[in-house]
């Protein structure tokens, strides 16, 4: 995982929340928003081993994903109409409000209090050779899903990663967005020839997993994580050259189609 900040620069800051009047839940998003800064002074090994933090974290995206999911079942079944932004603030107040009661028992569960889980994160994170890929992969589960509902992680950008590297890894991205979309609608045909009986919510773990499978190959190839690939889209997203290449993209899309 390339070098990262969170949306909290200040390293004394870190345990503040992204949302204003929320300071008793501060350790809450700790984990889902920081985002290690590269810091290689982490020298003493901490009691909490590289498998435990890859456990732990684990544990807390398995959790919490089937929580929000099961939030998501709740209000879908409601038919509510729940205007888009107020949506937005009350998953991640959600988000924040569970994650503080699932991660005290999953840290209890392990024998852990929440400084010797910081100090490990910390120390597997840290720019060296103690650096773990595991646990950057473990932590950005949690990154991820607290993205996924509405929440802000800002990210450090690898050094090379420039407008016209983006452009290259978007116009491939977009590729495997294609190509997701044909294997699944291949998918979908062979089913209907079989004449089997499908749920939606079936439907939709394969659509998420043939599209996992391509734009991950996509993102190995160029080096990038998920998160790394969302920040840039943002950070590059008025640039002129970029918003040429988007322009570029639909239009081949199109002719196509």
């Amino acid at each position: 995982c390339a070098g990262r900040r969170s949306a909290l620069s200040a390293r004394p800051m870190k345990r503040a929340l992204l949302a204003a009047g929320a300071a008793a839940a501060a350790a809450v998003v700790y984990y889902a928003t920081k985002a290690d800064d590269g810091d290689d002074d982490v020298e003493e090994i901490p009691s909490c081993s590289r498998d435990e933090v890859i456990a732990i974290f684990n544990k807390l995206s398995g959790i919490m994903n089937q929580n929000i999911s099961t939030l998501m079942r709740k209000i879908n079944a409601q038919n509510a109409q729940i205007p888009q932004a107020m949506l937005a603030q009350y998953l991640v107040e959600h988000y924040e409000t569970q994650l503080k009661e699932v991660q005290a028992v999953v840290f209890k569960e392990f024998g852990y209090d929440e400084d010797e889980v910081e100090e490990a994160v910390d120390y597997y994170e840290a720019a060296g050779p103690n650096r773990d890929e595991g646990v950057c992969e473990a932590t950005n589960q949690l990154r991820q899903l607290y993205i996924n509902v509405g929440g802000s992680v800002e990210l450090d950008l690898p050094e090379d990663l420039t407008v016209e590297k983006m452009c290259v890894v978007f116009e491939d991205y977009m590729g495997a967005v294609v190509a997701a979309q044909a294997a699944f609608t291949e998918h979908l045909h062979a089913l209907k020839a079989k004449g089997a009986q499908v749920t939606t919510a079936q439907l939709n773990e394969t659509r998420q997993l043939k599209m996992s499978e391509k734009v991950g190959v996509v993102l190995k190839k160029h080096g990038l994580s998920n998160l790394v690939f969302q920040a840039a889209i943002e950070k590059f997203n008025d640039h002129p050259t970029f918003q040429a290449k988007i322009a570029a993209v639909k239009a081949a899309d199109q002719t196509k189609k």
